[in-house]
C-alpha cells in the first residue's frame, strides 16, 4: 500500500522545554589566584589559596581541598591591578565533590 506524496503528513517536531537560567547575573570565565578565609565551622580562620573558575556580579566558583557546608561564610580576597585587593564576604550556596578529590564551591557575595 503506497501513498503518494500529497497524502503524507509533515513530520512532528517536538521542542524541548526551555529551562530558565536561575542565576541573577551572567557568569564570565575568570581564572585568577585568590585567597579564601573560612569564617564558619570547625575550619574557621583557615586560609586557602584557590584559583577562581568563573565570576559574576553576585558570586564566584572555585575548587577547594576540603568541603564547606552550604550556608557557611567565607571571605574572598581577589588581587586587582597594581597592588589593589578586592575583599568580599560570601556565603556557600553549593558544595559538591569532584572526581579529582577536590570540592567545587559556589559562593554568593553578601554585604559585610
Amino acid at each position: 500500500m503506497s501513498r503518494s506524496l500529497e497524502h503524507r503528513r509533515p513530520p512532528v517536531v517536538l521542542q524541548s522545554p526551555v529551562i530558565p537560567d536561575r542565576r541573577r547575573d551572567s557568569r564570565k570565565p575568570l581564572q585568577t589566584r585568590s585567597t579564601v578565609v573560612v569564617l564558619d565551622g570547625p575550619d574557621a580562620n583557615t586560609t586557602h589559596d584557590v584559583l577562581t573558575r568563573d565570576m559574576s556580579f553576585s558570586g564566584v566558583s572555585f575548587q577547594l581541598k576540603l568541603p564547606l557546608n552550604v550556608g557557611w561564610r567565607v571571605r574572598l580576597d581577589v588581587p586587582g591591578p597594581g597592588n589593589s585587593l578586592t575583599r568580599r564576604t560570601a556565603e556557600v550556596v553549593r558544595s559538591r565533590p569532584l572526581s579529582n578529590g577536590k570540592f567545587e564551591m559556589a559562593v554568593q557575595f553578601r554585604s559585610a
